[in-house]
């Protein structure tokens, strides 16, 4: 997941060296799609994600909700400190917030165990999606990636090289 929003200029880049960039483009992000290759999980990886999905039904949810409170309280604090929005706003947010686990708990409970392993595996699919100008895609797994004006910052001293997006193994 990204903290910019859909539609930022970005560049991506393979590597880099002392004074050379290898970019594969600028475009655009496009948000987190499932990446190429989604969906064809290992039994490994099924057998792992059953595990997780079953040990969370065995926590005390009681005690999850306390630390999860705990910690968007501290982060709320930390923000009406900062000035970054007033306690009205953050005693809304916690509210909300709240609200929004109840509800994602209360689906999740009407799930079967194969419907939430499948959605945990989904979710770790996804990937950003990074759609270069000249039309092609470069996925975040497959390079480093950030915002075009950090980019032009960041290696304004250093001489650009293009290179071709990665070949992707058809399976």
């Amino acid at each position: 997941m990204s903290g910019w929003p859909v539609g930022t200029r970005i560049a991506a880049i393979r590597n880099a060296t002392e004074d050379t960039v290898f970019l594969f483009g600028r475009g655009v992000y496009a948000g987190d799609h499932p990446r190429p290759g989604s969906g064809n999980w290992s039994p490994d990886t099924v057998a792992m994600a059953r595990r997780v999905v079953e040990e969370s039904l065995a926590e005390d949810v009681d005690a999850m909700r306390a630390a999860d409170d705990a910690f968007m309280v501290g982060r709320l604090d930390e923000a009406v400190a900062a000035g970054k929005q007033t306690r009205e706003e953050a005693d809304q947010n916690l509210a909300d917030y709240r609200r929004l686990r109840l509800e994602r708990e209360a689906e999740r409970a009407a799930m079967s165990v194969d419907e939430q392993v499948t959605e945990l595996l989904t979710g770790m699919d996804l990937n950003p999606r990074l759609d270069l100008d000249g039309g092609g895609t470069v996925w975040g797994f497959e390079c480093w990636w950030m915002p075009e004006a950090k980019f032009d910052k960041q290696y304004r001293q250093h001489r650009v090289v293009m290179v071709p997006e990665p070949v992707r193994s058809v399976a």
